[in-house]
C-alpha cells in the first residue's frame, strides 16, 4: 500500500467519526484489524491505531502511553525489533529488548484480586479456558499477545543457557494463556535440556488436553517417546513414537527409532494397536484429543454455521478434522468452503 493510499484511508476514516467516542474507537479498531490482515497493510493499521489514541481524552491517552509503550515505541514494535535482532543472530541485544518487554508486561498488567488479563487468540481458546478452569475472576483482554511476547524472552534466555530463568518466564507466558500449547512445548524443551524427566512428563500431560491440531498431539507423543527412552522403557517409547506419526509424520521420528535400535541392539518391531494402548495405560496418559476441546470446537462450528459465519465455521471444523476422522465434520467443512467460493 502506497503512502497516498494510506493517507486516503485515514481521511476516509476521519470522515466517518461521529463524535461518539466508544463507537468511533470500535470502528477504528475494526478497520485496523482489516488492514492488519491484508498484505502490506500493517503500516496503515498502525496509523489507524495512532488515530484512535489521538481522539482519546488526555487522561486515557496518558494511561495508554504508560501501559502500551516503552519509551516512544509501542509494545508490538518493541517485539518486532527484538525478533529482527534474533533473526540477525544478535541474541544479546534481542535479550535486552525482550527483558524490558517482559518486565513492562508484568508491571503494567498484573493479576488483581478481582481480575486477570488474558491473551486468548480466538473464541476456541477463551471458551476452552472457561470449560477447563472455571474462572471466578473477571477476565480482561490483553491489548497484544503477551504469551507470544513473553515466550520470545524465554527463547532468548534458553539461547544463553539461563534455563532456570527461562522456566520462570515460560510459566508467566502460560499464565497469560493457559490453553495455548506453544509455551508448554517450549517448557518441555527446557526440561529436556535440564534433564528433568518427571517435569517433562508432567508438562506433556498438561499440554495434551489443549492440543488443537494433529501436529500438536503428535509432538506431545514424540515427547513421551523421548521421556521413555530416558527412563529406559524402550517398548513404550516405540509405541509413543509410532502413535506420534499417526497424527503428524515428522522425519525426526525415524532417527529416534534408529537410536532405540542402537541402544537395545535389536531391530524395531512395529507395535500393534494393543501394544500402543497398553503403553498409554501403563503411564496413565489419556489417549487421543481432549474431550473438552473437541466439544468446544464442535459447538463453535455449529454456532458459526447457524449464524452463516462461514470463515469461523471452517476454522473450527478444521480443528475437529485435524484431531479425529469425522465424516460428518468433513462434509460440513466442504459445504462451508463452498459458501466462501
Amino acid at each position: 500500500m502506497t503512502e497516498q493510499e494510506k493517507n486516503d484511508v485515514l481521511l476516509a476514516v476521519r470522515a466517518q467519526l461521529s463524535g461518539d467516542l466508544q463507537k468511533d474507537i470500535a470502528m477504528i479498531e475494526e478497520k485496523a484489524k482489516q488492514y492488519e490482515a491484508q498484505e502490506g497493510g500493517k503500516e496503515t493499521a498502525d496509523a489507524l491505531v495512532e488515530l484512535a489514541y489521538s481522539i482519546l481524552p488526555d487522561e486515557q491517552t496518558a494511561y495508554m502511553k504508560r501501559t502500551l509503550y516503552i519509551g516512544d515505541k509501542r509494545l508490538d514494535h518493541v517485539y518486532a525489533d527484538a525478533m529482527a535482532l534474533t533473526k540477525a543472530g544478535k541474541t544479546a541485544r534481542s535479550l535486552e529488548l525482550t527483558g524490558k518487554l517482559y518486565k513492562h508486561i508484568l508491571e503494567q498488567f498484573p493479576e488483581t484480586e478481582d481480575t486477570r488479563i488474558f491473551s486468548f487468540r480466538n473464541l476456541l481458546e477463551s471458551n476452552l479456558y472457561q470449560l477447563l478452569y472455571h474462572p471466578t475472576k473477571k477476565l480482561l483482554k490483553a491489548p497484544f499477545d503477551f504469551t507470544l511476547f513473553i515466550g520470545a524472552h524465554a527463547y532468548n534466555l534458553v539461547e544463553v543457557r539461563r534455563l532456570e530463568e527461562a522456566v520462570t518466564v515460560l510459566q508467566e507466558a502460560i499464565r497469560y494463556n493457559p490453553v495455548n500449547p506453544d509455551p508448554r512445548f517450549e517448557l518441555a524443551e527446557v526440561y529436556k535440556l535440564m534433564q528433568q524427566d518427571e517435569k517433562l512428563l508432567e508438562t506433556v500431560c498438561e499440554t495434551l488436553p489443549i492440543c488443537s491440531s494433529g501436529y500438536a498431539i503428535g509432538r506431545c507423543y514424540a515427547n513421551l517417546g523421548y521421556y521413555c527412552v530416558n527412563i529406559k522403557d524402550y517398548k513404550s517409547a516405540v509405541a509413543f513414537y509410532y502413535e506420534s506419526v499417526m497424527f503428524a509424520d515428522h522425519p525426526a521420528i525415524a532417527g529416534e527409532l534408529r537410536h532405540i535400535e542402537q541402544l537395545t541392539g535389536h531391530p524395531i518391531i512395529p507395535p500393534t494397536r494393543e501394544m500402543i494402548n497398553a503403553a498409554f495405560a501403563e503411564h496413565h496418559i489419556y489417549h487421543g484429543p481432549g474431550r473438552e476441546l473437541l466439544y468446544t470446537a464442535r459447538e463453535l462450528a455449529k454456532q458459526a454455521q447457524e449464524g452463516e459465519r462461514w470463515e469461523e465455521a471452517v476454522f473450527y471444523l478444521r480443528v475437529v478434522n485435524s484431531l479425529i476422522k469425522d465424516p460428518e465434520a468433513e462434509k460440513a467443512l466442504q459445504e462451508c468452503r463452498k459458501k466462501l467460493d
